[in-house]
């Protein structure tokens, strides 16, 4: 974890500093498509629920490979540089309505901590629905390995999950709105291009190679691959 040395001034930042990398960028993008389409296929059932189960593999092998990225990735990504202590995150805390406030390379102390909390949670949502089933035709992978009851309880918690996972989202729009319209912190655009201003000049983020960004993504799709044919 970090400590407060990671912070700093606006008035000692660069403007336009690379910081998200393309493959974060796109993984970000796509496990919210993904999530929107796991949702409405959910809802569909009947012959979706198989498209469903795709989507659900695809959201894993990208959680994975976030995993990953956030341990091998370049340094905007490495959850060493993002997560910090109870201290920090409640001296942020409070400060957080506050135009002015610290500003960090890479995501803020309650904005770390809410990257962990999605990915665990998109986690425990996939993993639940390998064990699930719709009471009809249509069973996930690892089905087999359980009893119908176990099943049934993966089931409902997989759909408690879906709906606190909503309520993510809808708070990360919120809280998105509110760093862009009162602390004036373009963060949509920086997720889109890459480039976010006033950040710290010796942390501006290197283009990373494809390639190692390529071999997480083929290792951790082969993982998911390995889980859902056993």
């Amino acid at each position: 974890m970090k400590d407060e040395s990671q912070r700093t001034d606006v008035s000692r930042t660069n403007k336009n500093s690379y910081i998200w990398d393309v493959p974060t960028r796109v993984c970000h993008w796509a496990l919210l498509v993904l999530f929107v389409f796991s949702w409405w296929s959910g809802r569909e059932g009947g012959m979706f629920l198989q498209y469903h189960m795709l989507s659900g593999y695809c959201i894993l092998s990208l959680v994975l490979f976030r995993f990953f990225w956030g341990i091998f990735g370049t340094s905007s990504s490495l959850f060493s540089n993002f997560l910090f202590g109870p201290a920090e995150v409640w001296r942020y805390s409070k400060t957080i309505f506050h135009k002015n406030s610290v500003r960090y390379f890479t995501h803020n102390p309650l904005g770390g901590w809410a990257v962990i909390v999605m990915l665990v949670a998109l986690l425990l949502q996939v993993i639940t629905g390998l064990f699930a089933n719709d009471d009809l035709f249509n069973e996930g992978p690892l089905y087999q390995y359980v009893s119908s009851q176990v099943s049934d309880f993966f089931t409902g918690i997989h759909e408690v999950i879906a709906n606190f996972l909503i309520g993510l989202i809808l708070l990360h729009i919120l809280v998105i709105a509110f760093y862009q319209f009162w602390k004036k912190q373009h963060l949509v655009r920086a997720m889109i291009t890459g480039y976010l201003s006033e950040v710290p000049e010796k942390s501006r983020v290197e283009p990373v190679t494809l390639w190692r960004a390529l071999f997480f993504l083929v290792l951790s799709g082969s993982i998911v691959t390995l889980i859902v044919s056993v």
